[in-house]
């Protein structure tokens, strides 16, 4: 929402006051427009009003540095002019950024143009006052109902408390996750009964899953093997730990607490709680926001205690609607028909005020039903309330609208109209209309979901150019497209036309001499354009190659594609006219020199090439190159290519900003070829190797064990790997995966490089080099040979990987001078080696190459609990970031884009792999003794990952312990100590499914569970397709836009779950901290 005029004044006003200062009028006024932020939409109204107290307000000129990598996170932002920079991601107004609890920040913040901004800083260590209600304000009235087994309703107040709960089994053998077809039940004419909702489709493997540990457990005699104790003391004190760690595994049930508030003591947040958990019921599917949020204002909640205890009687007069929340019940209709409803499904009374009787029998069939119920009278009056608050949209006879107001809070502050639904050439149209203020997202929810019913972008794209020309819209079209751009620049990517609209757009901002508008479309598309794989064949090297590149390091730029052969194989593989060059053949192309690519280009007939559309950077080359031709020599650019301050955009000003400090200095430093035996010695006694086991996973997707090598996995950036103290090392793999005392000590990040190798002469003598992912084996020829003390000059010498296959096959290979990433490409079975190419000589002997086969063969139990569920959590969280906010439209429609759902699928069946990888790892162990020690040894894991928030990978350990082959070795568990069954139930505990697996939507939505946080997939998809199955796309031959913007409102939040970065740093930082308070 745009402030304006005293509005605007007053709000800027009392957040420049002190914190101490501020009047109430003032607490007010920051409250109100709080409220109004969509950003700040999922916190709770006593957050907001905390906020009130202790944010401030701050304007920074253009290229203003935030914070620093080095800087330490005190505070987050909030966008409300103006754009900033973070880590290849830009952001505009009405965003917030920074999100980060504590420790280092790791990247750079920069204004680009003149911003103004709210500040918030961080609760104190451990305080967390922010994010709980106080005690006080959680006192009200309780009013609910319980039946009891006569079927005798009894009023539960404040003065009297239940006899207790039954609750239903935290057993996950009974876990479904694909419900039976919904139904809605009530007694109306059948042409408004019903409601037939799809089962869950992404569901169907875990179901599998859970069906095989239905069959009885059997016996495995295995008591004829040797067993052998593995247990150490540091085993024993973790245990300890651990009972400390599982306490608090599950929080309160805030959705019970607000169901069973008397309706009018029910608050503003109590009823966003009721809303949450209701909208994703299928008796309430095509209800409008509004119609559900009145619901939830007057329901009142029933629970009826045990199973076959009859809630209505035939031919009873019937008062009230009833939703079923946990459990099902069985309805014997007069003519023998039975009918049983399940959690989600209603019954009773329909929307009338005439008298309504019962026909057959409601009768529980479980144990703890419950039940939400509205009063006839309330029922009738807010579904019947929503035709007099719509607005009918009207052309030339025909409605193209419809608006219904709304009211989001009891203040009345936050009150207008808001779009229900409307023929897409209408939706195009209000683009640009006045925004509402209780509809602030209507631009990012339209530019989500227009694929669902436009089958061609530039219906949208030929309408901006339209409206562009006309000065009132100018502003608004310019934001939509910088939004279009850097919410869904794949979008643009794929399509030839789409990319054409953005050259025009260009045009058209130069014409109008928006030049900061068009700096920030530049950035938008250099920043958001991902990178893309494509390979190239040659029958020989003088094989044409059907395009042709401009630019290189001498010009201060990258190698770019000048022009592909149209119909040419390069064209059929994805290569375009603006593609920025990364690498080739593993060989870095970002700062290399023109006549080096060409080199490589020629002769190579195999070109496995790393590309990104950079289209507006290669415009700039082309009109350096123009420039040259006209002063007859080069242009030196005013930033060069350097390690510490490259970026991709040519025309950032030269007067940037840049860290100068000795810390900033000492970093870069680290990053490159650097440091002598003391900084390494240093850095080795503060870190450890975290590695994870290949076998079980055929992706490649985790991060390999790499001989000696210190490595942050593909898809890890933070992660580092780490050496021990040398003296204590062997020869490949050393005692690196034995516990330590000291686990994951990232307390000064400044000292520690982003990756460490291990490099071999002939004589098997090693040297440790500390590299960054940038640099290139002839750096560490250099770097090697300076260590060694060798006399022949580099040149003389090369880098080689020598690997061993599980034949004993020794295999040799001279590595490019350009090759980089070289930590992230070493195996378990490999090691590098320094090579005198003067020289034939052995560089691996056979006894050397048994002793690197033997010490690459690792097991599960080596490897400290902690660091696999770090390396667990990083890996699949770096999955689930890439999934772009399209795929999961794409997927709930099945469209058909030239993006695909490719990162959406590869996260999916993460859960599958990890759930098998755990029931192999444990059935593959002969010995009884250590497959008990596997299962102990998984259950802390899966206790790790969900301090990493990883929610995803403790469901699928906690699944694989449930596999029929693992739960029926009766004998390793019953081998298992008492603490760890516990345990192992309270985890399993925490995704019980009784009332839409409430317990772990309960501890995912507590306000102290900050993001980054790894969902559970199967769950996040199951209400992603009831949203989609359970409300009609068109409704009266109207685009129901209603059911599209709860799906991006949906899809919005599980992207916040990836706002903040996953820092091994910080995982257990809390948890050594809690412990530590706990004595």
């Amino acid at each position: 929402m745009k402030m304006t005029g005293a509005m605007e004044t007053s709000f800027k006003l009392a957040l420049k006051k002190p914190p101490p200062l501020r009047t109430a009028e003032d607490l007010h006024t920051i409250y109100c427009h709080l409220y109004h932020m969509d950003v700040l939409s999922h916190l709770r109204e006593h957050q907001l009003r905390s906020m009130c107290t202790s944010a401030r307000y701050e304007r920074h000129e253009a290229h203003h540095i935030l914070f620093y990598p080095d800087s330490i996170a005190t505070s987050w932002y909030i966008l409300l002019s103006g754009s900033v920079f973070v880590k290849e991601h830009m952001y505009l107004a009405r965003c917030c950024f920074g999100k980060q609890l504590e420790g280092r920040r790791g990247c750079e913040c920069i204004t680009l143009e003149p911003s103004e901004m709210i500040v918030v800083d961080n609760g104190s260590e451990g305080d967390d006052g922010f994010l709980q209600r106080d005690g006080s304000q959680r006192r009200s009235r309780r009013r609910f109902r319980r039946v009891n087994p006569r079927g005798e309703r009894e009023l539960i107040t404040d003065g009297q408390e239940p006899t207790g709960y039954n609750t239903l089994p935290a057993d996950l053998n009974k876990m479904h996750l694909t419900d039976h077809a919904h139904q809605q039940v009530m007694h109306m004419p059948p042409s408004q009964s019903g409601c037939s909702i799809a089962s869950d489709s992404g569901s169907s493997s875990l179901s599998d899953i859970y069906q095989a540990t239905e069959s009885e457990l059997g016996d495995v005699d295995l008591s004829g093997l040797p067993e052998a104790a593995v247990d150490s003391e540091e085993e024993e004190e973790e245990d300890e730990d651990l009972e400390r760690a599982s306490d608090t595994l599950l929080g309160r049930d805030l959705v019970r607490e607000c169901l069973e508030k008397d309706p009018a003591d029910r608050n503003d947040d109590d009823i966003e709680q009721l809303l949450e958990f209701m909208h994703q019921l299928p008796a309430f599917a095509n209800m409008t926001m509004s119609v559900r949020r009145d619901l939830c204002s007057v329901m009142v909640f029933e629970v009826v205690e045990q199973a076959g205890t009859v809630v209505l009687h035939d031919k009873q007069e019937l008062d009230l609607w009833y939703v079923i929340l946990n459990g099902a019940v069985e309805i014997s209709h007069p003519e023998a028909r039975v009918e049983t409803l399940c959690m989600g499904n209603s019954f009773g009374i329909s929307p009338s005020l005439d008298k309504q009787h019962m026909h057959g029998e409601v009768r529980t069939k479980g144990d703890d039903c419950q039940f939400v119920c509205v009063a006839q009278e309330d029922y009738w009056r807010i579904l019947n309330h929503v035709e007099k608050n719509t607005h009918k949209v009207e052309e030339e006879g025909e409605i193209v609208m419809v608006k219904e107001h709304r009211e989001l809070d009891r203040s009345g502050t936050r009150k207008g109209h808001i779009v229900i639904k409307g023929t897409p050439e209408r939706l195009i149209m209000h683009l640009v209309e006045e925004p509402s203020v209780v509809d602030p997202t209507y631009i990012e929810d339209f530019l989500l979901t227009y694929r669902t019913f436009l089958s061609n972008p530039m219906e949208v794209g030929k309408k901006l150019l339209e409206w562009f020309h006309v000065d009132s819209l100018r502003d608004t079209v310019t934001r939509i497209v910088l939004l279009w751009v850097n919410n869904h620049f794949n979008d643009f990517e794929g399509d030839p036309a789409m990319t054409h609209f953005l050259e025009d757009f260009e045009k058209h901002l130069e014409t109008a001499k928006m030049k900061g508008h068009l700096r920030l479309l530049n950035i938008a598309c250099a920043a958001k354009a991902k990178w893309r794989q494509i390979t190239l064949q040659k029958a020989s090297r003088e094989s044409p190659l059907y395009f042709s590149v401009q630019g290189g390091s001498e010009r201060g730029f990258g190698i770019f594609v000048e022009s592909v052969e149209v119909g040419s194989k390069a064209a059929e593989a994805g290569l375009k006219r603006g593609d920025q060059i990364m690498e080739i053949n593993g060989q870095n192309f970002e700062n290399i020199s023109f006549s080096k690519a060409v080199d490589i280009l020629r002769n190579n007939t195999h070109l496995s090439l790393t590309a990104k559309t950079n289209i507006f950077v290669f415009k700039e080359l082309l009109s350096r190159i123009v420039h040259e031709k006209k002063n007859g020599g080069l242009h030196i650019p005013k930033i060069q290519e350097k390690k510490g301050n490259r970026f991709s955009i040519a025309d950032l000003p030269g007067d940037m900003e840049f860290p100068s400090d000795h810390k900033s200095t000492r970093k870069m430093k680290a990053n490159t070829v650097s440091g002598g035996r003391n900084k390494i010695r240093k850095m080795l006694e503060k870190t450890r190797f975290s590695i994870l086991p290949p076998k079980p996973f055929s992706d490649g997707g985790v991060g390999q064990s790499q001989d000696d090598s210190i490595v942050g996995t593909k898809q890890c950036r933070h992660s580092v790997a780490i050496m021990p103290i040398p003296g204590n090392l062997s020869s490949s793999s050393p005692d690196l995966l034995h516990p330590a005392t000291s686990v994951l000590d990232f307390s000064n990040p400044a000292d520690i490089p982003d990756q460490v190798i291990r490099v071999f002469k002939a004589d098997q003598q090693s040297c440790y080099i500390i590299i960054s992912k940038d640099t290139t084996a002839k750096d560490v020829v250099a770097h090697a040979v300076n260590e060694f003390g060798l006399l022949p000059a580099p040149e003389t010498y090369s880098l080689c990987e020598v690997s061993v296959s599980p034949e004993e096959v020794i295999k040799q290979r001279r590595l490019p001078d350009q090759l980089s990433k070289l930590a992230d490409r070493i195996q378990l079975n490999g090691r590098y080696y320094l090579k005198n190419n003067m020289e034939t000589e052995t560089l691996c002997s056979d006894e050397d190459a048994q002793d690197l086969l033997r010490e690459s063969q690792i097991s599960l139990l080596q490897l400290s609990t902690m660091e696999v569920a770090a390396q667990l959590s990083m890996r699949d969280f770096e999955l689930f970031r890439n999934i772009e906010s399209t795929e999961y439209v794409d997927d709930l429609f099945k469209l058909d884009s030239s993006v695909g759902s490719g990162n959406l699928k590869q996260f999916e069946e993460v859960i599958n792999q990890e759930t098998f990888w755990v029931a192999t790892e444990i059935l593959k162990e002969p010995n009884a003794l250590k497959r008990m020690k596997t299962i102990k040894h998984f259950i802390k894991i899966a206790l790790h990952c969900r301090e990493c928030k990883n929610f995803n990978s403790m469901f699928a350990i906690i699944s694989g312990l449930n596999l029929a082959p693992v739960a029926r070795l009766r004998s390793s568990w019953e081998k298992l100590p008492s603490k760890y069954e516990k345990l192992f139930g309270d985890l399993q505990d925490v995704f019980d499914p009784s009332r839409n697996m409430a317990k772990y939507r309960n501890v995912l939505s507590s306000q102290s569970m900050q993001p980054p946080i790894i969902p559970l997939f199967p769950v996040v998809k199951k209400d992603l397709t009831f949203l989609h199955e359970g409300n009609d796309s068109s409704v009266d031959g109207l685009v129901n836009f209603e059911k599209l913007r709860m799906i991006a409102k949906e899809i919005r939040h599980v992207v916040r779950l990836t706002s903040a970065n996953m820092d091994p740093a910080l995982m257990f930082r809390q948890r050594k901290k809690r412990w530590k308070s706990l004595g």
